[in-house]
């Protein structure tokens, strides 16, 4: 096994935007100082940072989303970069209210459901609790079905096994 060096950690944390603020490298399981490319700090052993490809975890707050775009990705192609369509601009909303992962070609749209869904939670809902369901309503009347990954299921077994088994595939071809 390679020993490794402070210079070594130094380059993984380039090469992600980021760097190593240690000015000493003990071993690969002694915590480092990093600092991403929005410039949050916290420390890290370089053997997670590089053999469990971990990085900033302030950053990873949008991290189950990004696994299932990731995931949907691989069987359709990348999804709209659109995520604020025009029918989706209220009066209450004038930027729009925007949409997880939308395939609008294929007529759906992911909608990664964290516990704000389950519960009313004021600084997602924005003071107002009817916000989502005002989006599913603006989704079915331009006839965009909306379909949920929930927070408490596996992505990778939902995604292949749900849409798969619901004909979902079968539906976008």
């Amino acid at each position: 096994m390679a020993k490794h060096t402070l210079d070594d950690a130094k380059q993984i944390a380039l090469t992600r935007g980021g760097n190593c603020l240690s000015t000493e490298y003990k071993n690969n399981k002694s915590p480092l100082l990093w600092i991403c490319k929005n410039q949050h700090k916290w420390y890290a052993k370089f053997d997670n940072i590089v053999n469990k490809c971990s990085w900033c975890p302030y950053c990873s707050k949008y991290k189950r989303e990004n696994l299932c775009r990731q995931i949907l990705t691989k069987y359709l192609g990348p999804p709209s970069e659109n995520r604020k369509p025009d029918f989706l601009k209220t009066p209450e909303h004038s930027m729009g209210l925007q949409l997880d992962i939308p395939y609008y070609h294929y007529g759906f749209a992911i909608e990664v459901q964290g516990k704000q869904h389950d519960k009313y939670i004021e600084f997602f809902h924005r003071g107002d609790p009817n916000n989502f369901i005002r989006q599913q309503e603006l989704c079915k009347e331009n006839c965009i079905e909306l379909k949920y990954a929930w927070y408490y299921e596996d992505l990778h077994s939902i995604a292949g096994f749900r849409f798969y088994h619901t004909n979902f595939f079968d539906f976008i071809t």
